[in-house]
């Protein structure tokens, strides 16, 4: 029955429910998944015991307990035997720190390979297009261990009828290895597909530093009036530039040749690969059928209202490998109202507006560290 719902939400309209129906749904499923991972993972266990309410009081899904992402980082965290793991997803992390270590299994990576395309259909449409990525072959890697790069990158690629990658990697003066644009590449692409609808997907920090900037130096411009470009990551740095999404939309539009319309941000992260939140016609993010987000205060973790900002809570019915069906972030968004979005979509919808201040999460790590 678990997961007959699950697929039937996957399966489903992704953005055709109101909220109140959509958080009913979801806490059914919730309560029995996240029993089931419990047992299987006894530090999550642990953490379901000590650090929420019980299971079987919770009544929405803002009731279960968010495991801070950042337990990814420091536990090994895995709800299935090794021999079972069919794929190890590695987040990206910055010097002197671990990436998180997503453990999936068939049923996990089947999911939400169904349920990234499920949301990317109602977003782009489901016909396969040329995809051009604009990042080097080698971020993809080899092999059943993934960075968030690579599962993005394959991911987005089940919408691809032929792959061409924009970029390329070289080694640095000081040994280092550097990513830039092989514009032979991209010139090719253009002149084959300029009149034709494609696919485009990068990370944003690097399109910008590494794609827009440089060609904005050469004077280069390419043709791409039909494209559509995914795109997701570093806006930290970028707005420690002071450059805005609608400056960003407009200057790799006027590169690409494609109105900024064209530009769709999405937010996701590794630790919920397939969940992903895709901008609106409105510019609004919002959560499909078989994901939610709550957006909570920072010091009483309550959830907050419509026009309030608050940490980025993401929940999933997606994983069964891992404790992944709630996790709050280290980012902060504004919940922008319920139901009511100017582009017809249900449920609640929202904008991420920053990364937080790193701080030490206590409590959980040492609930994790005890033996079983």
């Amino acid at each position: 029955m678990l997961a007959e719902a699950v697929d039937g939400l996957i399966g489903g309209d992704q953005f055709a429910t109101a909220q109140a129906d959509k958080d009913a749904a979801l806490i059914e499923i919730l309560r029995p998944l996240c029993a089931q991972v419990g047992e299987s993972c006894p530090a999550y266990g642990r953490f379901l015991e000590r650090l929420g309410k019980p299971i079987d009081s919770w009544e929405r899904v803002a009731d279960v307990p968010p495991l801070p992402v950042s337990m990814f980082k420091k536990f090994a965290l895995s709800a299935v035997p090794q021999e079972q793991v069919v794929r190890e997803l590695h987040s990206s992390s910055t010097t002197g720190q671990s990436p998180s270590r997503i453990f999936i299994d068939k049923t996990t990576a089947f999911r939400q390979a169904r349920a990234l395309v499920s949301i990317l259909k109602d977003t782009i449409g489901g016909a396969r297009r040329p995809y051009l990525v604009l990042d080097a072959p080698e971020s993809v890697g080899e092999g059943d261990t993934l960075t968030a790069r690579g599962a993005a990158i394959r991911g987005i690629g089940n919408f691809a009828s032929s792959t061409t990658f924009a970029m390329r990697q070289s080694t640095g003066p000081d040994g280092g290895t550097l990513i830039e644009p092989d514009w032979p590449a991209i010139e090719a692409f253009s002149a084959e597909h300029g009149e034709d609808p494609v696919l485009m997907f990068g990370f944003t920090y690097i399109i910008w530093t590494r794609l827009v900037l440089e060609a904005e130096s050469r004077g280069l411009h390419f043709a791409g009036a039909r494209a559509q470009l995914l795109h997701s990551g570093g806006w930290k740095k970028l707005t420690a530039q002071a450059v805005s999404k609608d400056e960003f939309n407009a200057r790799t539009g006027a590169v690409l040749g494609m109105p900024p319309s064209g530009a769709l941000d999405f937010y996701g992260m590794v630790e919920q690969v397939g969940t992903v939140f895709v901008d609106c016609p409105a510019g609004n993010k919002h959560a499909p059928a078989f994901a939610d987000v709550v957006i909570r205060r920072p010091h009483t973790l309550d959830p907050v209202d419509p026009g309030e900002v608050g940490i980025i809570e993401v929940v999933s019915v997606l994983p069964t490998s891992y404790p992944g069906q709630a996790l709050i972030t280290e980012d902060q968004g504004e919940l922008l109202g319920v139901d009511d979005c100017s582009c017809g979509r249900k449920g609640q919808y929202f904008r991420f507006t920053s990364r937080v201040e790193r701080v030490e999460v206590r409590g959980c790590g040492d609930t994790f560290a005890e033996t079983a």
